[in-house]
C-alpha cells in the first residue's frame, strides 16, 4: 500500500499476477478466509501505518500495538508512514481522517465509511479486504480516540489468542508464535466523558484502561500544609518567588523536571493532568517572614505546621490577589503540558482568614474565597484560554453557592464532584444530589462521583465491584439523572484490590460490561484454571457483601455516632479503630441487653458467609497455578485477609455474647470464658498480619510500620482483656426475665446480587420454624419458582439457588423479586426483597 493513493493494478496480465501472488502468500501461511494474519510462525504478516504528520498520541498508539505483538508473539511489526510502501498481506492503518491520508483515500474509493455515530473519543475498527491486502482501519475523530481504538484492537487480539471475552489490555497472555484475528467491524463510544483517577498512577495503565483525567497531580497530603496554593511556589523557579521558597533550589528543580516529564507523558497518552491545590492552604514559612503584608491575624489550630496556629492569607488584600495572578501564570508557563487545576476548599485545610474583612466561613468569607477562585481562573485563562478546572468541596462548608450564581460564572466544562455515599463507605447507593448535578449540567459543567476506596479496611483492601456496578447502573438507568459525567476509578493497587480498578475503568466506558466475566477471565489467565478463578471470585464477592453489611452498623459492636463510651471514629474509621483496648472497651460498654442480643445475631449472620469466603480462598490456593511470584503473593494475601476478618468477627461475637450473659444469673465463669476466647481469636490474627506481603499505603506509613502498629495494637487488646474484671459485665438487671422470644425473620440477603449463574439466600430466624419457603417472581408479579423444604433452624440459615425457573430454564437478564416466608404453628412471618440477573 502507498499512502498517497491506493495502488490498483490494471490489465489482465498484471491482475492475474497479483492474484497468483496473493493466493501463494495466503496458502503458504495457511490463512483461512475468515481470519486475518498478523504473525505466522514468528514471521510478521502485518505492518502498522500512521500518517506522516501523525500526532504524538498516534505515535504512542502505534508503539502500543508494536509492544503488545512483540510481547505475545516475540515478533516485531514495523511502523511506517503513509508515504512508505508496505509489503505485508495485512496493514494496520490508524489515525484520524485529518492525520492519515490513507483513511481519506479509503473513504474516497468507497472502501470504507466513517460512522456518523462516533463521539469525540469513540473509535471504529474495520477490516477491509482489498484483494491484494487486508487493511485494518483504526479511526477516530481525535487522536485520543485513536489510542482507545488501538486498545480495542489489542483486546480483539487477546480474545483471538485466549478465547476469553471481555478482556483488558494488561491481561496475562501466553506466548504464541502465531496470531490470526477475525475480520473486525466495531464501533465503540464512551458511556461517560470523564474517567478520572485522583492518585498518582502509571500513565500506561491509565491509557490502557481508557482513563482521560489524572486529577491529583503534584503534592496532596490532605493537610493544607504542603499541598495548598500557599506553598505552590515550589512548582516554579523564577527570581520573583525565590524569597518565598521553603526548600532548596536543587530539590525544587528536581520536582519541576519530574512533573514536566510526567505531564508530557500523560498528555502523549491522551490523559489530562490536573495540578492539585487547596485554596488557599498554609503559606510557606519564608512568605510569613518576608511578606506579612499578605496575611491575616493568627488562627489557633492544632493541626497546623507548628501544631499551634497558622497565619492565613488575607483574601481581602489586593496584594494577595496580585501575587495569586503572578503565581498562576508562572505555573502555566512552567508546565505547557498541564491541562488544568484541581482546586479544593475543605474544612481547616482551606486555612481561612477571620479578620473583619474576610470573616472566616460567614457569607462574607464565602464571597471572598470565591474572589480568590476567580482571580486564579481569570489569570490562567489569560495565559491559556482552554485551561481547565476541577473544583472539589463545592457548596459544602466552603464554596457555598445555594442559587448557583458563582457556578454560572465559571468556564463551561468545569468539573465538580461529590463523594460516593456519606464519605466513600461501601454501600450500593451513591446518595448523590441529583438536583445539584442536573443544575450544574444544565450550565454546561461536568459532575463526577468520587468512587469509594474503602477507608474502613485500610491498610487492607477489599473488593467492592458488585456494589460499584449496582450503584453506577442505578444512576445510569435513572431518567431524572442527566448531568452525570463519570466516576473516578476505585480500588487498591495492592493485592487483588486491582480487580476493582478493572471493573470501574471498564464500566465508565461500557455501562453494559459483563463485570463478573471480566474478573473471571482475569483470574483464569492469572491462576491457570476456571475452578480456581471461580473460587477466588466467589470468596471475594462474599467478603464484599459481608463487610458492606458489617460497616453499615459495625454489627452494633461500635457506633457511628458515638456512644458506648467514647464511640467509634464513625466515617473516619480505619482497621486500627476496630481493634485495640479502646475499641473493645467501647463494645463492652453496650448499655442494653437488646443491643447486645442484636449484636450477637449480627455477628452470627456475618460469620457464616465470611467462613465460607475464607474456606473458598484457601481451596483456591490449593488448585491455582499462579503465573508468577506476584500472582502467588496476591493470592496468599487474600487467603490471610479472609481469615483475619473471620477471626475478628469471632472475637467480637464472643465479646457481645459475654455482655448478653451478664444479664443472667450465675454466669460469671461463662462470661470469663467468652472474654478469654475473644482474646485468643485476637491473638490468632497477629501472625496473619505478619504474613501480609503488601499493605495499602496509609498516613505515609512504611510496610514495617503498618505491621508493627497493627500487631502492637492487637497485643495491647489481648493484654487489656486479660486484665479486665469480668464481673463488670454482671448486670443482674432486675427487669430481665426469660420472656417468650418473638418469632421473626431478619437479615435477609442474597449474594452475589446481581447474580450470574447462582446465588445464596441467607436469613436469621429468631426461633426454629416448622417450614420456610422462598418464592421468586418476575417484575410483573408472575411466580416462576418456589424453593421449599429449606433450612429452618433457629439462627443463621442459607440456601443456594441455581437461578432457574420451575421448568429448569435459566432466568433471563432483569430484575426479580423474592419472598421468604417462615411458618411456626399458627404464626407466619415473611419478607420481600429484590434481586437482579446479569448474565
Amino acid at each position: 500500500m502507498h499512502t498517497n493513493s491506493l495502488v490498483r493494478n490494471s490489465g489482465i496480465g498484471s491482475n492475474l499476477y497479483v492474484i497468483i501472488v496473493f493466493c501463494l502468500i495466503f496458502l503458504s501461511n495457511d490463512v483461512y478466509a475468515d481470519e486475518i494474519p498478523i504473525v505466522i510462525s514468528n514471521t510478521s504478516q502485518a505492518t502498522i501505518q500512521i500518517g506522516a504528520n501523525a500526532s504524538n498520541q498516534e505515535h504512542f498508539a502505534a508503539t502500543e500495538i508494536q509492544t503488545f505483538i512483540q510481547k505475545v508473539t516475540g515478533t516485531h511489526l514495523k511502523i511506517l508512514t503513509n508515504q512508505q510502501s508496505t509489503e505485508t498481506p495485512t496493514v494496520i492503518v490508524l489515525g484520524t481522517p485529518t492525520t492519515n491520508p490513507t483513511i481519506r483515500s479509503l473513504q474516497s474509493a468507497g472502501d470504507f465509511k466513517i460512522s456518523d455515530e462516533l463521539d469525540e473519543e469513540g473509535y471504529q475498527l474495520k477490516s477491509i479486504d482489498l484483494g491484494t491486502e487486508v487493511v485494518i482501519v483504526i479511526v477516530s475523530p481525535t487522536s485520543r480516540g485513536v489510542i482507545y481504538g488501538v486498545y480495542g484492537f489489542i483486546e480483539a487480539c487477546i480474545t483471538a489468542l485466549t478465547g476469553l471475552h471481555p478482556v483488558h489490555p494488561d491481561i496475562h497472555v501466553q506466548l504464541d508464535d502465531t496470531l490470526r484475528i477475525p475480520f473486525l467491524d466495531e464501533i465503540s463510544n464512551p458511556f461517560y466523558p470523564v474517567r478520572a483517577v485522583l492518585e498518582i498512577d502509571d500513565p500506561n495503565w491509565l491509557a490502557r484502561h481508557r482513563v482521560n483525567m489524572s486529577g491529583g497531580e503534584g503534592v496532596w497530603t490532605g493537610t493544607g500544609i504542603e499541598d495548598g496554593f500557599g506553598t505552590a511556589f515550589k512548582y516554579v523557579d523564577t527570581p520573583e518567588f525565590s524569597t518565598l521558597q521553603d526548600e532548596p533550589r536543587d530539590q525544587r528543580l528536581e520536582r519541576i523536571t519530574s512533573l514536566q516529564n510526567r505531564f508530557k507523558e500523560l498528555k502523549s497518552r491522551g490523559i489530562d493532568a490536573y495540578l492539585f491545590m487547596y485554596l488557599t492552604g498554609e503559606p510557606t514559612e519564608a512568605l510569613i517572614k518576608t511578606r506579612p503584608d499578605l496575611l491575616g491575624p493568627e488562627v489557633l489550630y492544632g493541626a497546623s505546621r507548628n501544631e499551634v496556629s497558622y497565619r492565613p492569607f488575607c483574601w481581602s488584600k489586593p496584594e494577595f490577589h496580585t501575587l495569586a495572578r503572578k503565581l498562576t501564570k508562572e505555573i502555566l508557563k512552567t508546565y505547557p503540558s498541564l491541562a488544568g487545576f484541581h482546586l479544593r476548599s475543605w474544612g481547616h485545610e482551606t486555612r481561612a482568614c477571620n479578620c473583619p474583612d474576610c470573616g472566616d466561613r460567614t457569607p462574607q468569607g464565602q464571597a471572598k474565597l470565591w474572589d480568590v477562585y476567580f482571580t486564579i481562573i481569570k489569570a490562567a485563562r489569560e495565559e491559556r484560554p482552554n485551561f481547565k478546572f476541577y473544583l472539589s468541596g463545592y457548596d459544602s462548608s466552603w464554596l457555598q453557592d445555594p442559587d448557583g450564581r458563582y457556578a454560572r460564572q465559571l468556564p463551561k466544562g468545569t468539573i465538580f464532584s461529590q463523594k460516593w455515599g456519606a464519605d466513600g463507605e461501601p454501600v450500593v447507593d451513591p446518595n448523590i444530589s441529583i438536583p445539584q448535578m442536573n443544575a450544574l449540567g444544565e450550565m454546561g459543567h461536568q459532575y463526577i462521583v468520587l468512587s469509594h476506596d474503602v477507608e474502613e479496611v485500610m491498610p487492607f483492601w477489599m473488593i467492592e465491584s458488585d456494589l460499584f456496578v449496582q450503584g453506577v447502573r442505578k444512576l445510569a438507568n435513572t431518567p431524572e439523572v442527566n448531568g452525570l459525567s463519570g466516576f473516578t476509578i476505585q480500588g487498591a493497587t495492592q493485592g487483588l484490590g486491582y480487580l476493582d480498578r478493572l471493573v470501574s475503568a471498564g464500566l465508565n466506558w461500557n455501562i453494559q460490561l459483563d463485570s463478573q466475566q471480566l474478573l473471571e477471565n482475569e483470574l483464569m489467565a492469572r491462576y491457570g484454571n476456571k475452578e480456581a478463578a471461580d473460587l477466588i471470585l466467589s470468596a471475594l464477592r462474599i467478603n464484599s457483601w459481608t463487610l458492606s453489611s458489617y460497616f453499615s452498623d459495625y454489627a452494633y459492636s461500635l457506633t457511628i455516632g458515638g456512644s458506648y463510651g467514647s464511640g467509634s471514629a464513625g466515617l473516619a474509621t480505619r482497621f486500627w479503630n476496630l481493634i485495640g483496648p479502646k475499641a473493645i472497651e467501647n463494645t463492652l460498654l453496650i448499655p442494653e441487653l437488646k443491643i447486645a442480643q442484636t449484636a450477637v445475631n449480627r455477628f452470627t449472620s456475618l460469620l457464616a458467609p465470611q467462613l465460607r469466603a475464607a474456606n473458598e480462598m484457601l481451596a483456591a490456593k490449593e488448585i491455582a497455578s499462579p503465573v508468577d511470584l506476584e500472582a502467588l503473593q496476591d493470592l496468599m494475601d487474600a487467603v490471610y485477609l479472609m481469615r483475619i476478618w473471620e477471626l475478628l468477627f469471632q472475637s467480637r461475637q464472643k465479646l457481645v455474647e459475654a455482655i448478653a450473659l451478664g444479664y443472667e444469673y450465675n454466669t460469671g465463669s461463662a462470661i470469663n470464658a467468652k472474654l478469654s476466647s475473644a482474646g485468643e481469636f485476637s491473638k490468632s490474627i497477629q501472625p496473619l498480619i505478619k504474613q501480609i506481603h503488601e499493605f495499602v499505603p496509609l498516613f505515609g506509613y512504611s510496610h514495617q510500620t503498618n505491621e508493627f502498629e497493627l500487631v502492637k495494637t492487637l497485643q495491647n487488646e489481648v493484654e487489656w482483656l486479660n486484665s479486665y474484671d469480668y464481673r463488670t459485665l454482671q448486670q443482674h438487671d432486675e427487669s430481665f426475665s426469660p420472656e417468650k422470644t418473638e418469632f421473626l425473620i431478619r437479615e435477609v440477603h442474597n449474594y452475589p446480587n446481581p447474580l450470574k449463574r447462582e446465588t445464596t439466600f441467607t436469613y436469621i430466624l429468631s426461633l426454629e420454624a416448622d417450614e420456610v419457603e422462598i418464592t421468586i417472581y418476575t417484575a410483573s408479579g408472575r411466580r416462576i419458582q418456589i424453593l421449599n423444604e429449606i433450612s429452618a433452624k433457629e439462627g443463621y440459615n442459607e440456601e443456594e439457588w441455581d437461578a432457574q425457573d420451575a421448568e429448569g430454564n435459566p432466568l433471563a437478564n432483569g430484575v426479580y423479586f423474592y419472598k421468604i416466608r417462615a411458618m411456626l404453628e399458627d404464626e407466619v412471618v415473611e419478607s420481600i426483597h429484590k434481586l437482579a440477573v446479569i448474565r
